[in-house]
């Protein structure tokens, strides 16, 4: 996958960083314990558009898929966010 890091994935999941976005499989803080799941193996982030006022959209990759999947949240998880600089 051409958007994840070359290192840090499980299982040879790795990418080959073509545009030198470097994703990394950081997981997601759950709200109500704060404890980090799946590091390692996902890697969720943030959009900038909200769905509703509980809920917005993000994208996710994981370590067996070369794709993007998308959907929408809770805002109170932790999930990973990239700045971009306009």
């Amino acid at each position: 996958m051409k958007l994840k890091s070359k290192s840090g994935w499980k299982k040879n999941g790795n990418g080959t960083d073509d545009y030198g976005f470097s994703a990394l499989p950081g997981g997601y803080r759950y709200y109500s314990n704060g404890y980090f799941y799946y590091a390692g193996n996902y890697g969720y982030w943030w959009t900038a558009t909200e769905f509703d006022g509980s809920n917005a959209y993000y994208r996710n990759m994981n370590y067996n898929y070369d794709g993007v999947s998308d959907d929408s949240y809770y805002k109170s998880y932790g999930f990973s966010a990239r700045c971009v600089e306009e």
